[in-house]
């Protein structure tokens, strides 16, 4: 079971880049020009499609799939009409990607490196103190398996297809008429007064005959179920665990503490300025006038291209170690406070630094963090090849062991040095925290694992960032069955009275709206006015809002009319007022409204693209797809 799921999650490289770059046609096989050729999957306009390119998109789409909906999408590919719709789904997001990169080719549209770079060093998933941090930076690409170049490239065709929907398909607009339809429409306000008849007050009032509870019982018995019930011995294991049982000697110990020793204190910090200009003569020249002692931070606001710190008389602020480029800090860490250091060329411009102050480094002794620093190096051992390896190994030695001694889970607890755990009785409704995964329910929903008593196969309940395995054994199972009479009154005496009250509070609300249309004036107790807001109210409570926003509108008297409210309350609503939405008050939403119809233009215009196109898909490969997915 394990090696087919991660033979089916193969590829999940761009799991985490797609996270991190959220731009709008990213999804549909970015990165694909950056793979070697294969033989063609599809051609537009003559340019191939690679099948490497289709595998690809292919494997970040089921990884994406299997992340939301688990075994679920596994069951769905095994059927041939679903996974025909899903490798079409691939071809045509390729197809469309290739048309608009062609477009943008057309127009001559371009990103440079400097504009990927910005849109790199200013993505939030890489600040750090509101700073770029290189090696968080590093840490991603090398927890992703890809290289600094096909990030960019990566970034790049995402920018360029965002130049298109900006220029082509943001051009949409809407008409006034049709926004002030909407307005009109969603934002109508209506003022209400409601009477409300708690229903739990009057069921309390109320009561109930043993036949009647007979009765009623006999004709819901479908109603009142004991559900079934199972008790549940399991077994897991992750990388975590092997870690964890690692051994870690001093030497290990003392080596990762000195190498990370600002995880173990406050690290030392920095208050620099500096002066930014593109070349050497300049810098020779503000220098000079440094040495004349004139103002550096006046100096600053007139030479530095850093027109942010310029602003500030070249202030950086606090910054801690690690935040500039090294060159630029292994010059400032040679300056006292209060001096300033000769014209230092760092990524193609010159700096002049000056030091304003320091916080010295405060690093806690080994001896009172040797218990974190082991911890530390355990966690970073998580992920090491080594340690992924071990798991590996230790999953298959306890799949063969669950297999072998199928009627109990103490074996494979065993081969693996972990826990066996047991769970008390439990339903459907509140299934056990570790067993809240829906690979682990729906193997727990198998009839011959829950009546045979034996062991499961290995089940995948981790992530390929995160894995985590599982073996589940059913020691007790409860059928599902009808409850008694006797275990079902108490629930059915409740039913009687809240049914009795039902009908006695919506009698008594009708016979009070018939009074008040007549201009009679019956003892209610309505509450303050309040406003409703259809599209709101639409999303907080439907069935009434229906019943409000039906009701006719008010002329010189209010109408009434009687509702139900979530709870079960039966209500009397005085309909006072009614006001149409304009359109200043349609402003916030036009927004959304107009992501929608960009969307739907997106639509129409590669459609366009598509009818001139010429799309050529390989039907030998095609043909191999659908062989591979036959029952």
């Amino acid at each position: 079971m394990i090696e087919k799921m991660h033979d089916k999650t193969n590829g999940p490289v761009f799991k985490v880049i797609f996270a991190l770059v959220s731009l709008s046609f990213v999804l549909g096989g970015i990165g694909g020009t950056l793979m070697a050729t294969d033989t063609s999957a599809v051609k537009v306009n003559g340019e191939e499609i690679s099948q490497q390119q289709f595998n690809d998109a292919k494997s970040r789409q089921q990884n994406i799939l299997n992340q939301q909906l688990g075994e679920k999408f596994w069951d769905s590919m095994d059927n041939p009409l679903y996974a025909k719709q899903f490798h079409d789904s691939i071809i045509n997001g390729l197809v469309d990607d290739e048309l608009l990169r062609q477009y943008a080719q057309e127009l001559k549209l371009g990103i440079s490196a400097e504009q990927i770079k910005a849109e790199i060093v200013n993505s939030p998933a890489f600040q750090q103190d509101g700073k770029f941090n290189n090696a968080l930076y590093q840490q991603n690409l090398r927890n992703n398996g890809i290289t600094a170049d096909g990030y960019a490239a990566i970034v790049g065709q995402g920018m360029l297809f965002s130049q298109i929907q900006e220029g082509i398909l943001g051009s949409q607009f809407s008409v006034p008429a049709q926004q002030a339809l909407l307005a009109k429409l969603l934002l109508q306000k209506r003022q209400v007064r409601l009477a409300t008849f708690p229903i739990q007050d009057e069921a309390a009032k109320q009561s109930a005959t043993g036949q009647e509870l007979q009765t009623y019982y006999e004709a819901n018995k479908n109603a009142f179920i004991n559900p079934e019930k199972l008790t549940v011995e399991y077994v897991t294991l992750s990388p975590a665990d092997l870690a964890a049982k690692m051994k870690v000697s001093d030497a290990q110990i003392e080596d990762y503490y000195h190498r990370h020793k600002a995880q173990f204190g406050v690290q030392g910090e920095s208050h620099l300025a500096h002066i930014q200009v593109a070349d050497e003569a300049t810098a020779n020249r503000v220098m000079q006038a440094v040495n004349n002692g004139e103002d550096f931070a006046t100096l600053a606001k007139t030479y530095s291209q850093d027109k942010i710190s310029a602003a500030q008389g070249g202030d950086l602020g606090w910054a801690k170690t690690g935040t500039f480029p090294k060159a630029f800090e292994d010059v400032a860490a040679a300056l006292q406070i209060g001096q300033v250091s000769q014209p230092v060329k760092v990524d193609g411009n010159f700096h002049i630094i000056k030091v304003f102050a320091r916080k010295a480094e405060n690093v806690a002794p080994l001896e009172k963090v040797r218990g974190a620093v082991e911890t530390a190096i355990r966690n970073d051992a998580i992920n090491d090849e080594a340690v992924i390896t071990d798991y590996a190994n230790a999953v298959r030695e306890m799949t063969n062991t669950a297999f072998e001694n199928s009627g109990s889970l103490e074996k494979v607890a065993e081969a693996a040095g972990v826990s066996l755990h047991k769970t008390e009785s439990f339903s459907r409704e509140n299934v056990p925290e570790a067993l809240q995964h829906d690979a682990a329910i729906k193997a727990l929903s198998s009839g011959d694992l829950k009546q045979s008593g034996q062991n499961s196969e290995a089940i995948e309940i981790g992530d390929h960032a995160n894995p985590k395995t599982l073996f589940v054994r059913v020691t007790d199972y409860q059928a599902e069955q009808p409850q008694t009479f006797e275990q079902a009154k108490q629930a059915v005496e409740n039913a009687v009275k809240f049914e009795k009250a039902e009908k006695a509070l919506l009698a008594k609300a009708q016979e009070d709206v018939k009074a008040l249309q007549a201009g009679e004036t019956p003892s209610l107790a309505f509450a303050a006015p309040r406003e409703l807001v259809f599209a709101s109210a639409q999303q907080q409570d439907p069935l009434f809002a229906r019943t409000v926003f039906q009701m006719a509108k008010p002329t010189d008297k209010a109408t009434y009319h009687t509702a139900r409210n979530v709870h079960g309350d039966v209500i009397v609503i005085a309909l006072d007022k009614v006001t149409d939405g304009d359109v200043a008050e349609f402003t916030p939403y036009a927004a959304q409204f107009a992501q929608v119809d960009q969307q739907v233009l997106r639509q129409d215009f590669l459609r366009d693209l598509r009818e001139r196109a010429k799309i050529e898909v390989n039907p030998d490969f095609i043909k191999q797809l659908e062989g591979d997915n036959q029952p």
